[in-house]
């Protein structure tokens, strides 16, 4: 069985956090408009969450881009 193991410094789970949002902010002004624009802050919520942040969920990023008035 083979593993591949990828490690991440600090500054690219930070840069990934910041490109994570970055999709969110965009897409959330077409929720409705754009087709898959649900799909697409959905996905980018679970990949912030799979980055394990101590202190950074998907649900404080819910809170920050006001997502519950959307739907989530």
């Amino acid at each position: 069985m083979l593993y591949i193991v990828i490690v991440m410094t600090h500054g690219d789970i930070l840069k990934k956090l910041q490109e994570y949002e970055k999709r969110i902010e965009y897409e959330r002004d077409f929720v409705d408009i754009k087709p898959y624009s649900h799909n697409i802050i959905s996905l980018n919520l679970q990949m912030i969450d799979d980055l394990e942040i101590v202190g950074c969920t998907a649900s404080d990023i819910i809170k920050k881009y006001d997502l519950e008035s959307l739907g989530w």
